[in-house]
């Protein structure tokens, strides 16, 4: 067993299961839990992963009886990997791709800082088209509080954090529907030492036409409970607030838009 488990929801998507194996290097001491929330209309190819998956550790598949919804399978593969006494897990999702050294480095990062429970990178967007962004996250906890009250400061499937941390704040919440992990994310910031690595370690694919506008209206409900938790009662922490009221009436895409044209500094 190694000291690394990455975790990966897979629903309906085989084909973007493989890829996402295929991108682990092949020197990467990590093992992988692929956990399939319920496929239905395209089944999981054990096969294919395996044939994909060149890293130096074990492909683990687990299988829910139905669809559940992400924050249930996530739950599954990391009680899985809290039971199985790993030191960290790294997460990835069907059709990302990663560096072929994306966990060794992350690895040796949280090994070098023992305060730090969770850490990300920076990550290049991608959609079928060839349009490309890229996200640079805040480096230092002190900038990650401060925008964690305006926006997530992790990329998801870019992060990697410490199971000893999991064992004290437990598992994904799964009463914050679309943004489980800006909430969980928020467990960690609050408690822990945080930080984001400046390099790419990342690539994930987005598409505007899988989030749907009532989707999106969920999640900024959910997103606006979090940040209604975590209220400092400063300032800029109440403009904040109202941020994710604002933007449940506009699309994606549009928001994306916005994003790039004003220039906000953490996109490129």
């Amino acid at each position: 067993m190694n000291r690394i488990a990455l975790l990966i929801p897979h629903y309906n998507n085989p084909t973007g299961l493989a890829a996402s194996l295929a991108s682990v290097g092949p020197d990467e001491a990590v093992d992988t839990f692929v956990v399939d929330d319920g496929s239905t209309r395209v089944q999981l190819d054990e096969a294919a992963a395996r044939a994909a998956y060149q890293a130096k550790g074990e492909l683990t598949f687990i299988y829910l009886p139905q669809n559940r919804g992400i924050e249930h399978a996530l739950n599954t593969g990391l009680q899985a990997i809290v039971d199985a006494g790993y030191d960290y897990c790294a997460r990835l999702d069907c059709d990302d791709r990663v560096a072929p050294d994306r966990f060794a480095r992350q690895v040796a990062f949280l090994d070098a800082n023992p305060a730090i429970a969770l850490v990300g990178s920076a990550v290049t967007f991608f959609d079928a088209s060839g349009d490309r962004f890229t996200l640079h996250q805040p480096q230092t906890h002190a900038e990650i509080v401060r925008q964690m009250h305006d926006d997530n400061a992790f990329t998801h499937p870019a992060v990697t954090f410490r199971i000893a941390a999991v064992r004290e704040i437990g598992l994904y919440p799964t009463d914050m529907p679309a943004a489980e992990d800006f909430a969980y994310f928020w467990r960690f910031v609050a408690r822990y030492q945080t930080a984001n690595l400046p390099d790419v370690l990342t690539w994930s694919e987005y598409t505007t036409a899988g989030i749907s506008l009532s989707k999106r209206r969920r999640q900024q409900w959910s997103r606006f409970r979090v940040l209604w938790q975590y209220f400092d009662w400063s300032p800029r922490s109440l403009v904040k607030l109202v941020k994710p009221l604002v933007w449940q009436v506009v699309p994606f895409g549009v928001a994306k838009k916005i994003k790039q044209l004003v220039g906000i500094r953490s996109w490129s």
